[in-house]
């Protein structure tokens, strides 16, 4: 039953993804408001690079390299929050009163490319972590 839960969950995720980049090669699936050349690169790259985290993480953990899984994973959670920051930027660009239009071009990138340099840098502060322990253990043998 588990594994059934985890394979309607990763083509439903293949799915949301190949839709993402579907808009991103065929210009009349997409909406008025995604018409914008910016718009749906954004976009596409996010799809792309989501796709790419997740199977070098998967990747990773079946060559049971746990510390290269994990970073991958941080990166793929980075960039699967981008639908929430979205839905967190949305409204706030329209209560600033910033057009849609313009708002959503800008929110493309937005949304996911901080979470991005957050995932990395939580990262960079994990491999920091990780070398002060070894220099502890080289210092004490």
């Amino acid at each position: 039953m588990k594994r059934i839960g985890w394979a309607v969950m990763t083509v439903l995720a293949l799915i949301i993804a190949a839709y993402a980049i579907a808009l991103l090669f065929v210009p009349a699936m997409r909406a008025p408001f995604l018409q914008q050349l910016s718009t749906h690169v954004g976009f596409g790259l996010l799809a792309v690079l989501w796709l790419f985290a997740t199977a070098m993480a998967y990747r990773y953990i079946r060559a049971r390299d746990q510390v290269s899984h994990r970073r991958w994973m941080i990166r793929s959670y980075a960039l699967t929050f981008a639908a929430v920051t979205l839905r967190i930027y949305l409204p706030l660009s329209q209560v600033a009163g910033i057009p849609f239009d313009a708002a959503y071009q800008t929110i493309s990138w937005l949304c996911w490319v901080p979470n991005l340099i957050v995932a990395e840098w939580i990262i960079l502060q994990q491999r920091q972590g990780e070398s002060i322990h070894e220099t502890d253990s080289v210092a004490v043998a």
